[in-house]
């Protein structure tokens, strides 16, 4: 009986063996009979993003066949003046929209403005790419001014009299106030503002903006008093801030109250940087400033995505608001005290700005390469990095994290 034990004991542990050498699965005491026993499922990892324009950029890439039938029925601008650009303007504003959609035409040429044009509702202006370039010698003056709803301006080059950082102009190219306005697959370049939303809302995508140089302003795009703007897609050049950013400030108040206060029943501004590309050249003195910034004032929300910013000194200056910092590529930074993000309370001109402190801003995912400072973070608000509160940061408050809203975009 015992020799019969040991041989059956010695078979049980010879099968063992053999089951988990051919991969079966030994069954579990536990285990109901005919269940198949479970496993842990592995995480995928997360796909990882390509930052940066994600397509041609510029006035010169071809329409896509949509836009090709849309811009082939059109008025057509006659002269290289802005008078001509506005009577062709007024027209199609007034026509019959079944027998001739609301769409100019600028031809290639030079067209100098002496002073802005007004772009009626629903009004599309398209060049001939690079080779229309619309000019402005006027430095108090915008090209073109857009106080009207369901706009679009593409395929231009504009340029300003701005190409010395010294001269006191105030020229701008695009002035935006009305909503749903769409600037795209244009050059800008040589203003002291190449776009401003003063309120209003739209989309920005597929421009090269560069060399907004002016010392005191000198702004690529600026975006005040409740504007709500999606830039995607774009180039953005040598500037002293690429993107300037502001809230809905009442700029006679410091004299009354000795303070910024902002206007009452304003919305607050929101802004999304999603896929462009920033860089820096050796040919101005650009490198003095971050390139994208939050005034203290702007008390409004922000999303910096999946972008590249190279080749400067200082990436971003978030002094009020909060946000999104997240899958950017940040390489390449040199000079003094560079460093790639900054967060910090501020004065606004010297003068204290009621209500401004940067808060709930979340940073992640983002890579740094040839970069020697990644963070910078003084007096702010509950401020992550990867999942972290900054401990100097954190702060207890009543109510829910601020909402980051998020644009749709407009078009392809």
């Amino acid at each position: 009986m015992m020799n019969y034990c040991r041989k059956t004991l010695v078979f049980s542990v010879i099968a063992l063996f053999a089951s988990v050498a051919v991969g079966v699965t030994p069954k579990v005491a536990s285990e109901s009979k005919g269940k198949v026993p479970s496993t842990i499922p592995v995480a995928k990892p997360e796909k990882i993003i390509k930052p940066g324009p994600r397509g041609p950029i510029g006035p010169d890439v071809p329409p896509s066949k949509a836009e090709k039938k849309l811009f082939a029925n059109r008025i057509v601008v006659k002269s290289l003046t802005n008078k001509a650009v506005q009577l062709a303007c007024d027209q199609s504003s007034k026509s019959d929209k079944k027998s001739l959609p609301p769409v100019v035409f600028l031809p290639a040429g030079k067209y100098v403005f002496e002073k802005p044009v007004n772009v009626p509702a629903g009004v599309t202006i398209v060049g001939a790419g690079s080779k229309t370039l619309c000019v402005s010698r006027d430095m108090r003056k915008a090209l073109f001014s857009v106080k009207t709803p369901n706009v679009r301006i593409t395929r231009l080059r504009l340029e300003g009299p701005g190409k010395n950082r010294k001269l006191k102009d105030h020229s701008t190219g695009i002035a935006v106030s009305g909503e749903n306005v769409r600037i795209d697959h244009c050059e800008i370049f040589d203003l002291c503002r190449g776009i401003n939303f003063s309120g209003g809302g739209g989309q920005i995508d597929h421009c090269h903006i560069h060399h907004c140089i002016r010392d005191g302003l000198g702004y690529g795009v600026s975006f005040y008093s409740g504007a709500r703007v999606l830039m995607c897609d774009n180039d953005f050049g040598p500037c002293r801030h690429c993107l300037a950013s502001n809230g809905a400030l009442d700029w006679s108040s410091p004299k009354k109250l000795g303070k910024y206060v902002h206007k009452p029943h304003v919305r607050k501004t929101h802004w999304e940087l999603v896929h462009n590309r920033f860089y820096g050249d050796e040919t101005t003195d650009y490198h003095r400033h971050w390139v994208i910034d939050t005034h203290p004032g702007m008390d409004g929300t922000f999303v910096v995505e999946n972008n590249i910013i190279e080749n400067i000194r200082m990436g971003l200056g978030i002094r009020d608001g909060a946000g999104i910092i997240k899958g950017n590529l940040f390489r390449n930074f040199k000079g003094y005290k560079a460093v790639a993000i900054i967060i910090t309370w501020g004065k606004h001109n010297g003068i204290v700005v009621k209500g401004t402190m940067p808060r709930d801003i979340d940073i992640f995912q983002n890579r740094f390469e040839k970069v020697p400072e990644k963070y910078r973070i003084g007096k702010a608000e509950n401020v992550s990095i990867d999942g972290e509160i900054v401990p100097k940061t954190k702060t207890e408050r009543k109510g829910p994290k601020t909402k980051i809203p998020r644009l749709k975009p407009m078009g392809k």
